[in-house]
């Protein structure tokens, strides 16, 4: 993990050395806020974010989550971070009522401090973490009665739509460390939700699993739900086995259609989620990253 990137100052407030163990548990359906000492929008540097919310993909581990925090720790020590995560169940089997409830905690928290200083930068890391910023952005409209109101969006392994082999490769990878008693029943399992799926998302009209597929991949280029003048950082890899970049890239042209601004980077030879061990390592990939903000406030170029 990089300490800092090349341009930003050592942080000034104490980095955890376990940030999710410094984290306060909002919700038992995934929501968590990291709050520095004396942290006060006011006070934050005025180029930097108040608010990350970073949103993780699905089933991922507490450990590799970390890396992530920490990064952000490091770049951006003044800002709070809300974390949310989603497994397989909430993910495939929940509706989409239930998704909204088990997110007002984050939106709850989102809304705790003045909307008019809140700087936001979000980070969603695959089809898990863009459809948890479907789902909060959708409770924020609700109540705030306006766009999420976000400078700036990592859209990091993402943007896809349901591949049969990229899908079982997804849900291959939480599965590696089980027993052969679990495993062989979990992946019995997973080729069947997988099978039907496919399926009903490619032969069947769109209204037969909106809920599932089609309304989080239009919602998340809906202005109506994301603030239009937000920046959309497209980070992605034709090396990764679970999105096919093909489709990261039509969810990015549909983005600017509709209105946002886009930046696309391919990263050669990463894999899904992990696009910070492609070529260029972890300084290029977070030097994107803080691109994104800087253009999000009209301090950047490209």
């Amino acid at each position: 993990m990089p300490s800092r990137t090349e341009d930003t100052p050592p942080p000034d407030v104490p980095v955890p050395l376990k940030p999710l163990s410094q984290s306060k548990r909002l919700s038992p359906t995934g929501v968590w806020l990291y709050e520095p000492p004396n942290y006060s929008t006011a006070s934050s540097p005025p180029l930097a974010p108040t608010t990350i919310l970073l949103c993780s993909w699905m089933n991922a581990i507490p450990k590799h989550i970390a890396y992530y925090a920490n990064t952000y720790m490091t770049l951006y020590p003044h800002a709070r971070i809300i974390l949310v995560t989603i497994n397989t169940v909430q993910f495939l089997f929940h509706p989409e009522s239930k998704r909204r409830a088990d997110m007002k905690a984050a939106v709850t928290a989102l809304l705790a401090v003045d909307q008019f200083t809140d700087r936001l930068l979000i980070h969603a890391l695959s089809n898990g973490g863009n459809r948890r910023v479907y789902n909060i952005a959708s409770v924020y409209r609700s109540l705030a009665g306006k766009p999420l109101p976000a400078i700036s969006w990592i859209v990091d392994s993402a943007g896809g739509i349901p591949q049969f082999r990229r899908d079982i490769h997804a849900l291959q990878v939480p599965a590696r460390q089980f027993s052969w008693f679990v495993w062989i029943p979990y992946m019995m399992f997973s080729y069947s939700v997988v099978s039907v799926v496919y399926v009903v998302v490619n032969w069947m009209p769109e209204w037969v699993w909106y809920e599932l597929v089609w309304g989080p991949y239009k919602g998340n280029n809906d202005p109506t739900l994301v603030e239009q003048k937000c920046v959309k950082g497209y980070v992605y890899s034709k090396e990764d086995e679970a999105m096919d970049w093909r489709d990261t890239e039509k969810h990015a042209k549909v983005a600017e259609e509709k209105g946002y601004r886009v930046v696309k980077k391919l990263i050669q030879g990463a894999g899904h989620v992990q696009m910070f061990r492609g070529k260029g390592g972890e300084k290029d990939y977070w030097g994107f990253v803080e691109k994104i903000w800087a253009l999000g406030l009209g301090s950047g170029s490209e």
